[in-house]
């Protein structure tokens, strides 16, 4: 079969591939740490297991409006205000749903990018950050922080990335797969380099609340934890999956 163009340039996925080895491995008797996927290794919790139920029985089965449920924004939008602290107020039209995050930053990115268009991504990376940006038809440019700071990004790290197509960046923090977490105040310095270069800096957080940091907060630093002066135009991305598997 003759593939077109849309998906030409695409590769199989690693990260399933692995999985897929570990579980033939095991099969076969093999003593496996499966550390491909990025899934939690305990179950629904019950309240939300008994509460999909419910919504199927009530009639929760049909089509909804495109950005989500208008109630499902208005929870989210509060949700996260409720994590700065007071600090910002998320609206719920600034709150778009989806099946996923995989799915969130694939419309992000098709909506945003195009060919001709470089979006940075910091490495190392996710293997469908790079995917989706490819999908988009523009290109992925990979920027790597140096090993000492555990590879988080620095704007003289972006300085010598950026070209005069470059239009977007992709962070992941905490980090799939370093697991290396941005302070606020490396956060904020990378977010103001981006609003000074009308870079569209989106920020992939869906390991938000696996964090054991020592300094005290119960959910890595976030994009919406900044001042809104620091933020140019941004999208943070975030989820159920890590957190409530």
């Amino acid at each position: 079969m003759e593939f077109s163009e849309n998906v030409a340039r695409l590769s199989p996925s690693v990260t399933m591939a692995i999985s897929a080895l570990a579980k033939e491995l095991r099969d076969q008797g093999e003593d496996i740490i499966n550390l491909s996927a990025g899934e939690p290794d305990f179950g629904t919790p019950e309240w939300i297991t008994e509460a999909a139920v419910k919504g199927i029985r009530d009639g929760g089965t049909r089509y909804t409006p495109s950005a989500g449920l208008p109630e499902l924004r208005k929870a989210a939008a509060e949700s996260l205000s409720r994590l700065t602290d007071g600090r910002r107020s998320v609206r719920p039209e600034e709150v778009v749903m989806s099946c996923g995050a995989k799915h969130s930053l694939f419309s992000a990115c098709f909506t945003l990018f195009g060919p001709g268009d470089e979006v940075l991504i910091a490495a190392p990376y996710w293997t469908s950050h790079g995917a989706i940006v490819t999908l988009a038809r523009a290109e992925p440019a990979y920027v790597q922080g140096a090993e000492e700071r555990d590879f988080r990004l620095t704007p003289s790290d972006l300085d010598g990335a950026a070209t005069s197509r470059t239009r977007g960046l992709i962070l992941c923090s905490p980090s799939n797969p370093t697991g290396t977490v941005y302070s606020q105040e490396e956060l904020q310095a990378v977010a103001e380099w981006a609003r000074d270069r009308d870079v569209f800096l989106i920020n992939d957080e869906i390991y938000r609340s696996i964090y054991f940091g020592d300094d005290g907060l119960t959910r890595a630093p976030s994009l919406v934890d900044l001042p809104s002066e620091s933020l140019g135009p941004f999208a943070l991305v975030e989820g159920v999956s890590k957190t409530f598997a």
